[in-house]
C-alpha cells in the first residue's frame, strides 16, 4: 500500500523550494492503491418464535508494494535558486518515516540550450545555482535514480499584467475560538486579475507567513473569463495564527496545465475522499514513468500585505 512520504512546506529566507503542504493531509487519506478487502456479512432471520443474526469479523488485507518516486520540483522567473525534492512512497505501516531519495542525478534544461545538473544538499533536496527561469521558455526535468529515468516538460507561462490585492478583516459568526458565545474574526483576500487574452491561463495563489511557511493556496483557470478581469476572494484559513500588523506575502503563480491538474486533483482528493473509498486515486502527475508529484514551472507576481486591525 502506497502513501506519499510526509512533507512540510517551508520557505526560509526565500531560499526554500515551493512544496505542497496539502500533500501531507492527502497522502494520509488517499494513497491506498492496493486491494483492501472488507467483508462484513450480516444475516437477519425472522421466524415465528425469535430473531437471530450472525456476523463475520472484518478482515483488512494491507499488502505492501514497491516504492514509487515522488517529485516536487519548482522553477520560476524569480531570481533565486530552484529546488527539487525527491522521496519515495511508503507502505501503510511505515508512514512515520520520510524516505528521502539520495544519490540521484537531477538535471534541468531549457529550450535555449542551457542545462544544469543540480547539487544535492541533503535529505533528498537538490539545488540549482546558475539556471534562470524565463517566461515563454520550455524546461525539461530529468531525474535518474535506481536504474530508472523520469522526465517532465513544461513551458513557463507569461505573468499577468495587473494584480490588485486587498486583505479585509470580517466577523465570523460561527463558534469563536475562545468558547461558546465568543465572536471570532476571519481575513479575506479580495483580488482582481487582468487575464491575458492570448492564452488559456491557469493560476495558483500561495500565501507565505512567518518563517516562509505556506498557509493557504488556491488553483483556478480563466474559463468563462478569458481576456477579462477576474475578480474573486478567498479566506486565509489559518486565521488563528494571524495578528493585526503581521505581514504576509501573496504570490500569484501563472502555471501550466500539467501543474494545474496536479494541484487541482490534489485538493479535490484531500477534500473529503476517504482512503477506503471505492476508487481511491493519486493526483494527476506530470512526471513520466509512473512517477508521482509535479514539475511546476511558473511566472510569479507577488505582493506584500499587512493584516488589518479592523
Amino acid at each position: 500500500m502506497k502513501l506519499l512520504s510526509q512533507h512540510i512546506t517551508k520557505r526560509t529566507d526565500r531560499d526554500q523550494f515551493h512544496s505542497v503542504s496539502e500533500m501531507k493531509k492527502f497522502k494520509s487519506q488517499n494513497y491506498v492503491r492496493n486491494s483492501v478487502k472488507v467483508v462484513c456479512i450480516c444475516m437477519l432471520m425472522t421466524a415465528f418464535y425469535g430473531l437471530t443474526s450472525c456476523q463475520k469479523v472484518i478482515s483488512i488485507d494491507l499488502n505492501s508494494a514497491s516504492p514509487q518516486l515522488v517529485v516536487e520540483a519548482n522553477v520560476s522567473d524569480k531570481p533565486e535558486p530552484y529546488f527539487v525534492k525527491l522521496s519515495n512512497t511508503v507502505n501503510f505501516s511505515e508512514i512515520t518515516e520520510v524516505p528521502a531519495v539520495t544519490g540521484a542525478t537531477v538535471e534541468i534544461s531549457d529550450s535555449s540550450g542551457n542545462s544544469e545538473t543540480l547539487l544535492e544538499t541533503g535529505d533528498g533536496i537538490y539545488r540549482s545555482s546558475t539556471l534562470k527561469g524565463t517566461p515563454g521558455h520550455k524546461y525539461t526535468l530529468t531525474v535518474k535514480t535506481g536504474g530508472h529515468t523520469y522526465e517532465s516538460v513544461s513551458r513557463m507561462p507569461y505573468p499577468v499584467g495587473i494584480l490588485n490585492l486587498e486583505v479585509k478583516r470580517e466577523a465570523d459568526n460561527g463558534p469563536g475560538f475562545g468558547g461558546s458565545g465568543d465572536q471570532s474574526v476571519r481575513y479575506v483576500v479580495n483580488y482582481e486579475i487582468s487575464d491575458p487574452v492570448e492564452y488559456k491561463n491557469y493560476y495558483r495563489f500561495a500565501v507565505y507567513y512567518k518563517n516562509g511557511i505556506m498557509m493557504s493556496r488556491r488553483v483556478f483557470d480563466d474559463q468563462f473569463h478569458n481576456g477579462k478581469i477576474i475578480a474573486d476572494d478567498f479566506e486565509l484559513h489559518d486565521t488563528v495564527n494571524f495578528n493585526p500588523g503581521d505581514t504576509v506575502m501573496i504570490e500569484l503563480q501563472s502555471i501550466d496545465r500539467g501543474a494545474y491538474n496536479f494541484f487541482r486533483t490534489l485538493r479535490e482528493g484531500g477534500g473529503g475522499l476517504s482512503f477506503l473509498s471505492a476508487s481511491p486515486s493519486n493526483p494527476i502527475s506530470n512526471i513520466s514513468n509512473n512517477g508521482l508529484g509535479y514539475f511546476n514551472v511558473c511566472s510569479v507576481t507577488d505582493r506584500m500585505l499587512i493584516i488589518p486591525e479592523k
